[in-house]
C-alpha cells in the first residue's frame, strides 16, 4: 500500500466523518424520575394570576392550564434534546458504530430513539387534549362553583398521571441508552485526518509499554497480564533533523486470546474492531519472552486472526518484543514462521529498555510514506 492509497483513504474519511468521539458530550438521564422531577418543579413554580378581574374559576383554569403547558413543554424539550444529541449510526465512523453493537444493536438503538421521539409528541397531544377539556369546563345554574373547581383539579391530576405514565414507559430505553453512552464515552477521540497505527498482539506482549515509549499516550502498565481493558490513543511525531515531518495516531489495544469470535470478551471485540475499522497499519507484537502468557501455536493463531480482520490491502509490521528476557527456542520458531511461511521481515525489540524502537518507528514511517 503506497502513499496514494493512504492519503486517498484519509481524504475520504476526513470529508465524511467528524473528528472525535461522537458520544463524548452526550448526557442521558438513566431514570425517568429525573426528567419528571425537573419538569414538575418548573410547572409548580407557576403562581396564580394576580389582579381582581379574574374570578376564582378563571384563575383556577389559568394556573392549571399554564402548569400543564409548562410541564408538557419542558418534557418535550428534554426528550427532543436527547433525540437530537444522539448521533445517527448511519453517519458516524464505522469504528464507533461497530463498537456500539457490542452493547446495543443498531436496530434497538434506532427503535429507542424513535420511541423517545414519539413519547415527546404524545406528551404534547395529551396536554392539548386536557387543556381543551379544562377550557370547556363551565359553571351553569345546575353546576356549582365547587364542582367546577373539583372537575378542573380532577382533569389536572389525570393529565399529570397520563403524562407521567408516558415518561415512565421509557425506563428501559433510557437506562440502556445511558449505559451505552457511559461505555462509548470511554473510547478515544479518533481523528480521521491522521493515519492510524493500531498495536495488537496477545496478552502481556508489551503493547502498552511500546505505545507509551513511542508516543504521548497515557497508558496503564503493570507486571501482570490483561491490564489493558480499553483502547487508548496517543500521538506519535516523526522527526527528521530536529523537525517534525509528520504525525500519526497510535492505538494501544487489549490483548487477544486464541478462541472463537463468539467466545471473545468485550475488550477483545474492541481490539478487533479497532483493527478492522481504524487501522491504516498494524504493529503486531509477538511475546518472545520466557514470561509469555501464550505458547508459540497460540500466538500464531492470534496473528492469523489479526491478519484476517486487517485485510491484505493494509500493511502489518511484525516485531518480537521482550527480547531482554528472551526465550531463544520460542524466538527461533517465530523467526521461522515469519520469514518462511509469511515471507515477511520482522524486528526484535524491547519496549522496556528501548532496544530497536527507533528502527521500528522508522519502519512505520516508511510504511506510511511520511516524508
Amino acid at each position: 500500500m503506497g502513499v496514494k492509497a493512504v492519503n486517498s483513504r484519509i481524504n475520504m474519511r476526513e470529508s465524511r466523518y467528524a473528528k472525535g468521539n461522537p458520544f463524548r458530550s452526550i448526557y442521558i438521564p438513566k431514570d425517568p424520575k429525573e426528567i419528571l422531577d425537573t419538569a414538575f418543579k418548573k410547572a409548580l413554580r407557576i403562581s396564580p394570576p394576580g389582579g381582581i378581574r379574574l374570578n376564582i374559576i378563571k384563575r383556577k383554569k389559568s394556573v392549571t392550564i399554564t402548569r400543564i403547558k409548562t410541564l408538557s413543554n419542558e418534557l418535550y424539550k428534554r426528550l427532543l434534546k436527547i433525540v437530537k444529541s444522539l448521533p445517527s449510526v448511519d453517519n458516524i465512523h464505522p469504528f464507533y458504530a461497530s463498537v456500539m453493537e457490542i452493547w446495543l444493536s443498531k436496530d434497538d438503538y434506532k427503535r429507542y430513539i424513535a420511541k423517545i421521539h414519539g413519547a415527546a409528541k404524545l406528551v404534547q397531544r395529551i396536554a392539548e387534549d386536557y387543556i381543551l377539556r379544562i377550557r370547556s369546563t363551565k359553571k351553569t345554574e345546575e353546576i356549582p362553583v365547587k364542582e367546577v373547581l373539583d372537575t378542573i383539579d380532577k382533569l389536572r391530576i389525570e393529565a399529570y398521571g397520563r403524562i407521567s405514565s408516558v415518561i415512565e414507559s421509557l425506563s428501559t430505553e433510557l437506562a440502556r441508552l445511558a449505559d451505552l453512552i457511559r461505555k462509548m464515552k470511554k473510547l478515544p477521540d479518533y481523528d480521521p485526518s491522521l493515519p492510524a497505527i493500531v498495536v495488537s498482539g496477545p496478552p502481556n506482549a508489551g503493547k502498552s509499554s511500546f505505545v507509551k515509549a513511542v508516543s504521548n499516550a497515557r497508558v496503564e502498565i503493570a507486571s501482570y497480564p490483561f491490564t489493558t481493558k480499553n483502547i487508548t490513543f496517543g500521538h506519535i511525531n516523526f522527526i527528521e533533523n530536529g523537525i517534525i515531518i509528520g504525525k500519526a495516531q497510535i492505538a494501544d489495544t487489549p490483548g487477544l486470546f486464541d478462541r472463537p469470535i463468539n467466545e471473545r470478551k468485550e475488550p477483545e471485540l474492541l481490539a478487533l474492531n479497532a483493527i478492522k475499522y481504524l487501522a491504516d497499519i498494524i504493529v503486531f507484537l509477538f511475546d518472545g519472552s520466557y514470561e509469555r502468557v501464550m505458547d508459540y501455536d497460540e500466538q500464531i493463531r492470534v496473528y492469523k486472526t489479526v491478519r484476517e480482520f486487517l485485510g491484505r490491502d493494509k500493511p502489518a509490521i511484525i516485531a518480537i518484543n521482550k527480547v531482554d528476557i528472551r526465550d531463544d527456542d520460542l524466538i527461533t520458531k517465530l523467526r521461522e514462521y515469519i520469514t518462511k511461511k509469511e515471507n515477511k521481515e520482522y524486528i526484535e525489540i524491547s519496549a522496556k529498555n528501548g532496544y530497536n524502537l527507533n528502527i521500528l518507528t522508522e519502519r512505520i514511517r516508511r510504511a506510511l510514506e511520511i516524508s
